[in-house]
């Protein structure tokens, strides 16, 4: 190859979320609110997409010019693919194997002098440069990777390329304007080592952190609040942030003496977060952390001896909500004791919730025990493997069928019993705010008072969600939650009345759209073209 490569990265290709069969099933939507999250909230479930964060990484931190393709149609891809690139990367869950596999078929048929590699966690099928026709197949960090197979050195200067989630709809109000909220990736993996986990493993059990310091993350996080005029971000790809405690305290330094009123949401262990008084993560801009409970009787070290109740209630009281995630079909849940779990994780009030199945991920000693013990159920189909539809593994008390139908409970229980977490999530702001609007600490009133702009919104949403809540007793939820707002703040105004009847009239357009067409949302076809750094080794 005479001069430059030509470098083509790209995601797999859309439609997503649709039963054709092959390609696609109607609960694989890339969505990790839609998806997981809120999954069955139905109009109170927040529609994002998001970019292919590693594609993107990897063309920022290449010494050549890249081009990064986010979800094409196949013909889209095909075209891009006829204009000869020398290697072409495609990232992939495990999941759209069927897709990755159609995208080297069209490689080779249209550009067989094209290296293929593949990344991501499809990477971890096994055989998979048996089931594929490619030349590299990338498992872990792609950055080295690509680097080392470009003949670059392994080493670089970590460069953050302009990340962003894209908001496509609310309530059922699209927003056709652009809603797009900053993403920094500050680094990957996690050292604990879950025996289920796949970043973790994935990683190699590390925690590569790509952006060293506390200061790094602080200009980083600086930099696209300009560029996106959001001071609301996600610290993503780093699956334990507290894990550096030394970074973290020195971002709150950092944050501190700035005077900036960050919000941001962290992946943390319960262990490492119970370290932390409250306040000091609220000082520090956190305001959502994804925290895994796993399950009551589940041996890992990270949540013994830490009251995850008591936890959850003090970070709320300073405007920090929870994402609670818990797992299905441990080897010692019976049809006894597994509502005891359940209850458990509902009596702790998170403001989001995720209810997985214990997966048996391709790479991780869960996996490699239930093959060496004859449990995987090699008969479902790669596009089905996944933790939030049926398990795939035999248990020794629950059917694939009595499985689905306990996640699917568990989902509706959570939603019914706790509200929509998007009325959650409010409350958690009217907590903090009435707890420390007067606080003498000057920071924790700027806090509180950052989100108090946003009560006006606030009265419009509870307003809307009286009309969409699907049962009587969610209904007086919401009002005793739009009673409290008023009582902290002031009554209700008419243009806030009229904009909760507005919205509550997109709400049901939308559940009647679901009815009839369903509710995939397809990301939109974006192509990036990234310069290169030269000498960035």
């Amino acid at each position: 190859m005479a001069g430059s490569p030509k470098i083509l990265l790209t995601s797999v290709f859309k439609p997503f979320g649709e039963a054709d069969n092959l390609y696609s099933r109607v609960d694989s939507k890339i969505e990790l609110l839609h998806n997981q999250i809120t999954k069955f909230q139905g109009v109170f479930s927040p529609r994002i997409h998001y970019q292919t964060f590693g594609l993107h990484l990897i063309a920022a931190n290449l010494d050549t010019p890249s081009v990064v393709l986010d979800y094409p149609t196949l013909p889209r891809f095909i075209a891009e693919v006829k204009k000869g690139y020398d290697y072409i990367g495609i990232g992939s869950i495990a999941h759209n194997l069927q897709k990755v596999k159609r995208m080297t078929e069209e490689i080779r048929k249209h550009s067989p002098r094209t290296k293929i590699v593949i990344g991501g966690f499809c990477a971890c099928l096994e055989n998979i440069d048996r089931i594929l026709e490619v030349d590299y197949v990338c498992v872990g960090e792609g950055i080295s990777f690509m680097r080392e197979l470009l003949g670059q050195s392994p080493e670089f200067e970590f460069r953050h390329p302009d990340l962003c989630a894209h908001t496509r709809e609310l309530l059922g109000v699209p927003f056709f304007w652009g809603e797009y909220r900053p993403v920094v990736i500050v680094g990957l993996g996690c050292p604990y080592g879950c025996d289920f986990c796949s970043p973790s493993h994935f990683f190699g059990k590390k925690h590569i952190k790509f952006l060293q310091t506390g200061q790094q993350i602080f200009d980083e996080m600086v930099r696209l609040e300009q560029k996106y005029g959001k001071e609301t971000l996600c610290l993503l790809g780093d699956d334990n942030f507290l894990a550096d405690e030394k970074r973290a305290r020195e971002l709150r330094e950092v944050v501190i003496k700035s005077g900036k009123q960050f919000t941001f949401r962290i992946f943390g262990t319960a262990d490492l977060v119970a370290q932390w008084d409250p306040v000091e993560l609220a000082e520090m801009g956190v305001y959502n952390i994804w925290i895994g409970r796993e399950g009551k009787f589940a041996p890992y070290a990270k949540n013994k001896r830490v009251d995850l109740k008591k936890l959850v209630a003090e970070l709320r009281k300073v405007g920090i909500g929870v994402t609670l995630s818990s797992i299905l079909l441990f080897d010692f849940h019976t049809k006894q004791n597994i509502w005891e779990d359940i209850e458990d994780h509902l009596a702790i009030v998170p403001a989001l919730s995720q209810f997985a199945f214990y997966s048996p991920a391709p790479g991780t000693p869960f996996y490699d025990r239930l093959k060496e013990e004859g449990r995987l159920l090699m008969n479902i189909p790669v596009e089905e493997w996944h933790a939030f539809k049926q398990p795939v593994f035999k248990h020794p008390e629950f059917t694939l069928r009595e499985a689905e139908q306990l996640q699917q409970k568990a989902y509706l229980e959570d939603f019914y019993r706790l509200g929509p977490s998007l009325v959650r999530l409010i409350q958690v702001d009217l907590e903090a705010y009435v707890t420390h609007r007067n606080s003498p600490n000057p920071r924790m009133r700027a806090r509180v008072e950052h989100f108090a702009q946003n009560f006006p919104l606030y009265r419009a949403l509870l307003k809307a969600s009286m009309h969409l809540v699907p049962k009587p007793e969610m209904r007086e939820q919401v009002r005793q939650a739009l009673a409290g707002l008023e009582q902290a703040s002031r009554k209700t105004g008419m243009i806030e009345n009229l904009e909760g009847l507005a919205l509550g009239g997109f709400g049901k357009v939308r559940e009647l759209r679901t009815r009839l067409w369903g509710d995939a949302i397809q990301p939109k076809t974006r192509i990036y073209h990234y310069p290169g750094v030269p000498g960035n080794d």
